[in-house]
């Protein structure tokens, strides 16, 4: 059974309310229960939105909440709805609608205590379309830490039924770590986005960034809103079953989702793209079409490590090779490299260390990082001061390309391997430093990674002047609890 609650997230004015209700009216043109749950819209602005159905009749299989329109709320000194009587009220009206009857009443305890909830279904067994929109308008009402009780709470009262609900976030009132918390509650997120064309159209774009138990490329689709409310996708999304009307990006050979960027006869998807690619022919002085450059790019998820300290002139040659040479054989000793198949993985070389792509497992560079710290923190143990080993670890992921230089000698490119690279860069001794795209995959797979993967930098701002987030992944027994030097200084 596929996903049952799933977190749709975007700024404001994208279209997650006309998203829903597309949602919720192919369900009612299925025979299907739909309820539509909100805090802030009015019974009139949500009559509105379903004005222009034809088919009336399907609207009554089609139930509008509002709980903060139950005059019992309880309400707290300064007039406004408690944020506990607006969970309840929330979840009483779904149980309501639901027809699900309570054989133990809710524990009206405080967080740290157990709720108990013996939910049966009475006889309603038949598909449900669920929507709660927006969660940001109840974030403010009822504060971060009921919001994520309350999605526990429904999360509890929905199992075992069929029951297919989306929330809806907006992002850039909360930023992305309210999406973050409650990544680990529901099966999936859902993400939209809005850009602007040279010629200032909207683009309006989506992509399922991640499902609960599952690992693939999220891919942006572009889609449009009709003036009649309805969702359409582009063009673009019918030619990637693989039409020969598909435009694909000179660069990555991605299809282009919305407006192609078009320089000396080439289209890209991206400014990213065409700037790579003219940094390339520069670099290896031809077409990079003509220096072996495959017609398709790859995904991979790199390990990036430096040794610091090996270039101190105060080391012999010797002592920097032998080093480098200890430093390789913890690596290579480690279960995650080692289970790692020779054609799931690029090791490059590079100087003081080492990238290591991985092609198929998007946990191995972490598993690798913290596999690696166990082993270098054993090794110092036994060694003097002058003999220790000390490493900084960036991670980071995205496309790469095969290219060859001059000498025809085949070299990795990309966005994937560069950002793994400046994120490596802002490190100090210990420190295993993730880029935002990385740190979300991982935030959003196992609990475990986050306790461990921390945000430090909203604005790091990296070669080009480009500005990312940047994570630490530490603990008591791996990584670098303290802010680099250069993410100070960077501030």
């Amino acid at each position: 059974m596929g996903p049952k609650i799933l977190l749709l997230s975007s700024p404001s004015g994208v279209g997650k309310t006309m998203y829903c209700r597309q949602f919720l009216l192919d369900g009612l043109l299925k025979g299907e229960k739909c309820m539509f749950i909100s805090t802030d819209l009015s019974r009139m602005q949500f009559d509105a939105l379903f004005s222009n159905v034809e088919n009336k009749n399907i609207l009554d299989r089609l139930e509008y909440i509002n709980p903060c329109d139950d005059m019992s709320l309880p309400i707290n000194n300064e007039r406004a709805v408690s944020g506990k009587g607006l969970a309840n009220a929330i979840l009483s009206a779904l149980k309501r609608s639901l027809e699900i009857k309570s054989t133990s009443e809710t524990q009206k305890a405080s967080s740290d205590q157990k709720r108990e909830h013996e939910d049966v279904v009475a006889g309603n067994d038949k598909p449900i379309r669920l929507v709660i929109d927006s969660m940001t308008h109840t974030l403010l009402l009822i504060g971060e830490k009921t919001l994520i009780e309350f999605v526990m709470d429904l999360t509890r009262i929905l199992k075992g039924l069929n029951v297919t609900a989306i929330f809806t976030l907006t992002t850039s009132s909360v930023d992305q770590r309210m999406v973050s918390n409650l990544s680990s509650i529901v099966d999936g997120i859902i993400e939209m986005r809005l850009k602007e064309d040279s010629n200032d159209a909207a683009i309006r774009s989506i992509r399922v960034r991640h499902l609960k138990g599952v690992y693939y490329d999220p891919k942006w689709t572009s889609f449009k809103i009709s003036s009649s409310g309805t969702i359409i996708f582009s063009d673009a999304q019918r030619s990637s079953l693989g039409s020969p009307s598909e435009i694909t990006c000179a660069l990555c050979a991605k299809p282009v989702i919305g407006t192609p960027l078009v320089k000396s006869d080439l289209i890209f998807d991206s400014k990213e793209c065409m700037e790579i690619y003219y940094r390339l022919e520069n670099a290896y002085g031809s077409k990079i079409s003509d220096t072996g450059l495959p017609s398709q790019a790859f995904h991979a998820s790199f390990f990036y490590i430096d040794m610091v300290g090996l270039s101190d002139p105060t080391l012999s040659v010797k002592k920097q090779i032998q080093k480098i040479q200890i430093l390789n054989e913890l690596i290579y000793s480690c279960d995650s490299f080692r289970k790692a198949s020779t054609g799931k993985k690029i090791i490059l070389p590079s100087g003081d260390g080492m990238a290591i792509g991985f092609l198929s497992n998007p946990e191995s560079p972490l598993e690798l990082s913290i596999q690696l710290h166990h082993k270098v923190r054993a090794y110092n143990e036994e060694k003097y001061a002058a003999d220790s080993i000390g490493v900084r670890i960036g991670l980071g992921s995205g496309p790469v390309f095969t290219v060859s230089d001059l000498n025809n000698v085949q070299n990795i490119w990309g966005p994937g391997i560069i950002i793994a690279r400046r994120v490596m860069d802002a490190g100090d001794s210990g420190h295993i430093l993730i880029a935002e795209k990385m740190a979300e995959e991982l935030i959003s797979l196992k609990d475990e990674y986050r306790r461990v993967i921390n945000l430090i930098s909203n604005k790091y701002r990296i070669k080009h002047g480009q500005q990312i987030k940047l994570y630490s992944a530490y603990s008591d027994d791996f990584g670098n609890p303290e802010i680099p030097s250069k993410v100070f200084s960077n501030e």
